[in-house]
């Protein structure tokens, strides 16, 4: 379906680390479509969250390119990867838990000086997540956790992105909740076109719901296909989802 198409982000033979003349990530190749949901997957320590630093700024590339709508982005800014059209999605929890609901939404357009802006992308948030229309008022830390991540999700959409970046959704959910996270991901992927390129601890769910996927291990990719390949590869099953 895509394979035809320019992708959106392409990552040619990355290699990064955190100690000089150690790569943790080496000779990464992936890629994402506009309108795709890919999940990348693969045993702790592989190299999965070092992937989104390097791509997002966080941690230098010490060779290889990135690209992000055929532009040259390798070792970019934080800043500069967000107005280029990319948001993230951290791992750990990122709300202002003492700021409402509301407030924190504002923030996920801090860069933006026309107010009136601002207030059409949070209209549009809250449109998109009911359960944070209802709570607008409410201190974020009063919230349950699925509540929160939605939250985080829907301040990662103020910038109206091209890219969203989501570095494990599930973590720490329940998995009533993590199943409500993963449908409402796919359904903004159909509704909005929204294109997800994330990382997922729980692979069968990630996969489940993703068009593409690629299998981290050891800094290298070692293997990639479509979600219903990837799930019922005999290797990838028995190595992360038991058998």
């Amino acid at each position: 379906m895509w394979s035809d198409s320019q992708p959106l982000l392409e990552v040619h033979e990355i290699h990064a680390g955190y100690i000089v003349g150690e790569d943790i990530l080496r000779g990464v190749n992936l890629a994402v479509h506009k309108g795709e949901i890919v999940c990348v997957i693969g045993p702790n320590g592989a190299g999965k969250s070092t992937v989104f630093k390097a791509i997002y700024g966080f941690l230098p590339v010490r060779s290889g390119r990135v690209l992000f709508d055929d532009r040259e982005i390798t070792n970019v800014r934080p800043q500069d990867a967000l107005r280029a059209g990319i948001t993230i999605v951290p791992q750990l929890r990122s709300v202002f838990p003492q700021m409402t609901v509301y407030e924190n939404l504002e923030l996920g357009m801090y860069l933006e000086p026309d107010h009136d802006r601002v207030q059409e992308r949070i209209d549009y948030v809250l449109d998109l997540f009911p359960r944070l229309a209802e709570r607008a008022k409410q201190a974020a830390g009063t919230m349950s956790g699925g509540e929160q991540r939605m939250l985080e999700i829907g301040r990662a959409l103020m910038w109206e992105p091209d890219l969203v970046l989501m570095d494990e959704p599930s973590a720490g959910l329940a998995p009533v909740i993590t199943k409500s996270i993963f449908g409402a991901i796919r359904r903004l992927n159909e509704e909005i076109g929204l294109t997800v390129l994330m990382i997922e601890q729980n692979a069968k769910q990630g996969l489940s719901v993703s068009d593409r996927g690629y299998v981290i291990e050891l800094g290298k990719v070692t293997f990639t296909g479509t979600g219903e390949e990837l799930l019922n590869n005999r290797e990838v099953r028995q190595a992360f989802l038991g058998g």
